[in-house]
């Protein structure tokens, strides 16, 4: 009986999304998804203005197609598994790319959707939607001594400070307001109003309101779902959330039965739709015409193991005269 469970399990699956997809609008769930793989896009273009700081030579194209590759696959791995496999694309592609300089990258990139999660947290709590409760004083005071501290160990640490050097490659479009302004925030804020706007569809092919604190809250509780740092917990985490926060951003009474059909579907589509992308633009990217040479591609971006210690430690021993 048990050899039959994963196929089992799929199929309940597969008629769970029938059933949330039987009544919504279909013309408003293809604009739904076309608008997010928009905004992956013109993420893409933004990451592409933080990347050609350091390496020139980056196209849009190329930038567009690793990151587009590595937010399909957000939905099966977490956003962190997501941006490795984007970095790991680049790395690939790049001349003398590390691993701290491609970090940086992220960071830099990331800096404006933290910024832009915290003014739409508060642009919630205005609108009735929870509450914003301030860090304790023990916590900002020992954040506050750690800093300090942590500066110290890094100027003294030969090591740690070649690491900063490299994230700082990464990092160096914020040493440059100018650049950032016209090739990254443009996008940024583009790719924003794209996911604004496919939250929107959403609602509105399931017949909830689009009242912009609802719309607030289901875009935070898809966003949710990703941050877990487990593979596959997403879709769960995502729906849950979504049940929980769009009733009590609307403010009154909603169809919960909309609301569920919903929390299944638009997490779900996204991540199929976005499996089926990058598993395309990873098979152009490696040239793999077969499932057996796209599987190769992806063990190929796995980190090469380090040298055993054994080794490195002969290696000088065989140089010496």
């Amino acid at each position: 009986m048990t050899v039959f469970a994963p196929a089992a399990f799929a199929g309940s699956a597969a008629d769970r999304l029938l059933d949330a997809l039987a009544g919504a609008h279909a013309g408003l769930l293809v604009a739904a998804v076309a608008l997010h793989v928009a905004g992956q896009v013109c993420r893409g273009i933004a990451w592409r203005g933080v990347l050609v700081c350091a390496w020139p030579g980056v196209t849009r194209r190329q930038a567009c197609a690793w990151h587009v590759c590595g937010a399909g696959l957000t939905g099966v791995l977490s956003t962190r598994g997501g941006d490795a496999v984007r970095i790991a694309l680049a790395k690939r592609d790049l001349d003398r790319a590390s691993w701290p300089a491609l970090a940086g990258t992220l960071a830099a990139e990331g800096s404006f959707e933290t910024v832009a999660g915290i003014v739409c947290a508060l642009v919630a709590v205005r609108l009735g939607v929870g509450s914003f409760d301030l860090p304790s004083l023990w916590l900002v005071a020992a954040a506050a001594l750690a800093l300090p501290v942590a500066g110290l160990v890094a100027a003294r640490s030969r090591r740690v400070r070649r690491l900063a050097g490299e994230v700082g490659k990464g990092l160096a479009v914020l040493c440059r307001p100018g650049r950032w302004a016209r090739q990254v925030l443009p996008f940024q804020v583009c790719a924003r109003l794209l996911r604004f706007g496919s939250a929107s569809c959403f609602l509105l092919a399931f017949g909830l309101p689009v009242a912009p604190a609802v719309v607030l809250a289901a875009t935070a509780a898809l966003g949710s779902g990703a941050v877990l740092p487990l593979p596959g917990a997403g879709l769960a985490a995502a729906a849950g959330a979504m049940l929980v926060a769009v009733p009590m951003a609307a403010g009154g009474p909603v169809d919960h039965a909309a609301v569920a059909a919903m929390a299944i579907a638009w997490p779900t589509l996204l991540t199929l739709v976005g499996v089926a992308v990058s598993l395309v633009l990873l098979a152009a990217l490696s040239g793999a015409r077969s499932p057996r040479a796209l599987l190769r591609a992806v063990q190929a971006l796995r980190p090469a193991p380090a040298p055993p210690a054994a080794a490195a430690a002969q290696a000088p021993a065989v140089l010496a005269p």
